[in-house]
């Protein structure tokens, strides 16, 4: 992590938490899918990779802003998520795909500095 620190307003933060090929792209799309209904699309990145996607929504009833991550199979793309993060700090909820810690610490800790957690945010674990 760089000397600069992050600080966001209290965030709703969704690891989808698998290993390869346990659904969590499949996951995100899906839920992407369903927010699409009552959001806007504000940003995408990787639109035609189904396993690094990205994509900032705001909803069009709350004005909230939700981002979408399909990729943690790497730290580059670990790194461009947390560049989209840095983006759009204002994002009230995050959805992201990430390893579990017990079958590859590297990935799961990568991410989880790429999120900047801090102690006001929400985080929920659904394990696939």
């Amino acid at each position: 992590m760089s000397a600069f620190q992050y600080t966001y307003d209290m965030r709703t933060i969704y690891l989808i938490e698998g290993s390869k090929g346990a659904g969590k792209s499949k996951f995100i799309y899906e839920k992407y899918r369903e927010l699409i209904s009552r959001c806007s699309k504000v940003d995408s990145k990787n639109e035609d990779d189904w396993n690094t996607r990205m994509y900032v929504l705001q909803d069009d009833r709350t004005s909230e802003t939700i981002i979408l991550n399909s990729g943690s199979d790497m730290r580059c793309i670990i790194n461009d998520f947390s560049d989209l993060l840095g983006k759009y700090p204002q994002a009230d909820i995050i959805y992201t795909a990430i390893r579990p810690y017990e079958n590859n610490p590297l990935l799961h800790n990568w991410m989880k500095e790429a999120l900047h957690i801090q102690k006001d945010d929400i985080v929920i674990e659904t394990r696939l």
